[in-house]
């Protein structure tokens, strides 16, 4: 009957909350756990969430990937900022209006300015009357319904270092303001709670229903797949070019745009009439004629056309064993013959391929402009400091903040990472099997980032777009060591050129190279076709977070 069918609806939705609010616990769980591991390691070995990953997860049975610990470990950060902002209650709430996949897909920066709306409503324009008017009530009446205990749910030893024992009442706000507060989130901490505007949320309530430590192992809509790629062989070819020669070093093209585009077109001309590689041999025999004391032989260009390969990849190594180029044909076919479809659905049409366009769409983290705490009281909290030298300052920027394209381009982000999550989780393992010593040192600058949050394209931080370019003669300078570069489209021609290694290399639709972006003059060929690509990079300002989170490590407000 219609009434049978109506009481099962209901009750399915107080299951779905249910499990909806066991699941936030349990990534709070998880992430309460790392930081636990990470407080017990010692300075001379100081752990890490890649770290804890290494020792305690990869070898479990049925282990997630990496990224998908990590992402588990974002959700547990951003639920516990939340819970910090507007109660335990407020978890309850975000379960039963079943947005909770919406709020773990927010950035952590955004989560941090609404709890700290929640904690200090009348410090905010534009919504104290929505947060003291309906949130806080609604959070109250909560509160009084569902008087909730978590009983042996966090870390006793996270508990106990803020004088809780292994029960936490959740109904008691000062406590677990107190819980949530000692988290470290290489954030700065929120301003304390304003007790008039909370106080509906103080009264002592006498029973409690308790949430025991046997929590579902059951999470809705998380991807656990194992990690790992299947190994490729890869050739490689050292080299005599010594990119340290004052040749290789100095900028070869012109600074003024008008005559770098005259040089670039020069120089295409002289790239397409290239010699064309015939295969690995040959690559090797014409390699080791191509560099005369380290420096390229004027004008003479090789062109390395993907086909030699044969779904190998090439690592070249420059004279000191750096890296000069890594490149990869190798990409599964079931993602490559995707790409162009899936770049199409996010732009949603063609119109995207037809369009002439070079931007930062997706810079997903920028520090290199960010206000610096070196010299700022360490008593004071940032976001009571004023700036002498501007008419606004802008708090934000203390710590790394998304970009204005991500912001002004909510949805072209999402709809990026829905539709390359693989391809990115593909490239990030190709480059730490292939390329060990240079992922360690470009993922190191993605580690405690605020909020625990982790890169959609590590172990780089930053993606731009770019349809329909032919790139002038430039280097990357603002770039850290490497940069990634994957065309996709229908096109020929293109080839990305790097000039002073006097090389061409005929990338396909998928295929990919690693290089040292700011260091080698690169452009690419003219092309027929719709043509677009990936660049994935970190930018070298990030130095400054990792040594010292950009000058505020010291001031007594960050944790």
């Amino acid at each position: 009957s219609i009434e049978q069918t109506i009481a099962r609806c209901h009750l399915i939705s107080i299951q779905t909350t249910g499990s909806s609010l066991v699941a936030m616990i349990t990534y709070m769980q998880l992430a309460i756990q790392c930081q636990s591991i990470i407080n017990a390691s010692t300075e001379t070995k100081k752990s890490n969430i890649r770290q804890i990953y290494n020792d305690h997860v990869v070898m479990l049975k049925d282990a997630p990937s990496e990224r998908t610990f990590q992402r588990w470990h974002e959700y547990g950060c951003k639920f516990i900022i939340l819970a910090a902002g507007g109660s335990f209650f407020l978890l309850v709430l975000i379960a039963g209006l079943e947005i909770r996949w919406k709020v773990a897909s927010m950035r952590f920066a955004v989560l941090y300015q609404a709890a700290k709306m929640l904690r200090q409503p009348g410090t905010t324009s534009g919504t104290p009357q929505l947060i003291t008017n309906h949130i806080i009530p609604t959070i109250a009446w909560i509160r009084s319904r569902m008087p909730i205990c978590l009983q042996n749910i966090f870390c006793s030893l996270f508990l106990t270092s803020v004088g809780v024992g292994e029960t936490l009442d959740c109904t008691d706000v000062l406590i677990t303001d107190k819980v949530f507060d000692q988290f470290k989130q290489h954030n700065f901490s929120l301003p304390a709670r304003d007790v008039g505007t909370w106080d509906i949320c103080f009264s002592t309530l006498t029973e409690h229903k308790g949430i025991s430590s046997r929590l579902s192992s059951t999470l809705c809509g998380v991807n656990n797949c194992r990690g790992g790629i299947t190994p490729i062989d890869v050739t490689v070819i050292q080299t005599l070019y010594d990119r340290k020669h004052a040749t290789n070093v100095r900028f070869p093209a012109k600074t003024n745009r008008r005559e770098n585009v005259i040089w670039t077109e020069g120089e295409r001309v002289k790239a397409e009439a290239g010699e064309v590689v015939q295969d690995i041999i040959d690559l090797r025999s014409k390699l080791n004629k191509l560099y005369v004391e380290g420096c390229r032989t004027e004008d003479r260009y090789l062109r390395i056309p993907m086909s030699i390969l044969q779904g190998s990849g090439l690592d070249l190594r420059n004279s000191d064993n750096s890296l000069m180029a890594f490149v990869c044909p190798s990409l599964p076919e079931v993602i490559r013959r995707g790409l162009t479809s899936s770049l199409l659905a996010c732009f949603d049409g063609k119109e995207a391929l037809q369009m002439q366009r070079k931007q930062d769409f997706l810079d997903d983290q920028d520090s290199d402009d960010a206000p610096e705490g070196a010299d700022a009281p360490t008593h004071i909290h940032p976001h009571e400091m004023a700036r002498v030298d501007v008419t606004r300052t802008n708090h934000t920027q203390c710590l790394p903040y998304a970009s204005k394209d991500i912001l002004e381009h909510q949805q072209l982000y999402s709809n990026v990472l829905a539709a390359f999550g693989e391809l990115f989780e593909w490239l990030e393992h190709a480059m730490k099997t292939h390329l060990p010593e240079e992922y360690e040192v470009i993922v190191e600058l993605s580690q405690n980032l605020p909020g625990g949050e982790c890169s959609p394209v590590a172990p780089f931080l930053s993606l731009v777009i770019n349809l329909n370019v032919t790139t002038e003669a430039h280097r990357d300078r603002f770039d850290k060591d490497l940069c990634l570069v994957l065309p996709i489209g229908e096109f020929t021609g293109g080839a990305l050129v790097q000039f002073e290694q006097g090389l061409v290399l005929e990338l396909r639709c998928g295929d990919f190279v690693i290089f040292p972006s700011a260091d080698t003059t690169h452009f690419n060929l003219h092309y027929e076709g719709m043509r677009a690509s990936f660049v994935c990079h970190t930018d070298r300002g990030f130095d400054k977070w990792m040594d010292g989170y950009n000058g505020w490590a010291a001031n007594n407000h960050f944790h």
